[in-house]
């Protein structure tokens, strides 16, 4: 079935663009049991949803103030990028989605919980630069996902009207809080099975789902 392009195709980026989530987990882990709040795996993903600010007060309680959860969550953030670094690939065929989105004149913007340093490392790491118009991260908003505003600031950046119909906007998700926050934001979300199932996404607003960029270039060339 053939389907048609948008004009706006923005992009989570943890394990959206790179399957990275294992080594989140390990990172939290580590800084959890260093500052005295050990947590299971389990109680981590439970958990890791939001800015670093909604983490850490999830992850420390609520007397967790901001400054001292942004000292925590830049230690994290350090710790993430020096034990995933020797591992980091693109999900397998996401160059090629990138290029064909590109030359068809596809406006393409990253939006990302992450924050500023850990956008430059993969985006310098996988050479994306090239193909973004736009860069939003944790540091550009208030509300973390199932929140939308990280993806209305995008699509404001890249310039699209205020009305939009949802076939015009495609966003890349793999969690339930980025599914329903690409949903809220009046796109059509696309969903990566990197680490939940096809259900799971469907059941929070994904119209398609991928197991990477691989079958998604396959629905690109019907379109």
């Amino acid at each position: 079935m053939a389907i048609a392009l948008p004009k706006y195709a923005l992009f989570d980026m943890d394990g959206t663009l790179i399957d990275n989530y294992e080594f989140h987990l390990k990172a939290w882990g580590e800084i959890c049991e260093k500052y005295g709040a050990p947590r299971s795996r389990t109680e981590i993903i439970r958990d890791l949803h939001g800015t670093n600010f909604e983490v850490c007060q999830k992850f420390f309680g609520p007397e967790m103030s901001f400054e001292r959860s942004e000292e925590i969550g830049n230690e994290k953030e350090a710790r993430y990028r020096e034990i995933y670094a020797p591992h980091i690939e693109p999900i397998a065929g996401l160059h090629e989605v990138l290029a064909h989105l590109q030359e068809q004149g596809v406006h393409i913007a990253l939006g990302t919980m992450g924050n500023s340093a850990n956008a430059h490392f993969v985006i310098e790491a996988l050479k994306l630069s090239s193909f973004l118009s736009t860069v939003h991260t944790a540091e550009d908003v208030s509300k973390g996902k199932p929140d939308p505003e990280i993806f209305t600031k995008c699509l404001t950046s890249l310039g699209a009207p205020t009305a939009l119909s949802s076939t015009e906007v495609w966003i890349f998700e793999d969690t339930t809080s980025g599914i329903q926050a690409a949903v809220r934001a009046g796109g059509i979300a696309m969903g990566i099975r990197s680490s939940l199932d096809d259900h799971a996404l469907k059941n929070n607003g994904a119209s398609h789902t991928f197991a990477d960029y691989q079958e998604v270039m396959n629905l690109l060339r019907r379109s």
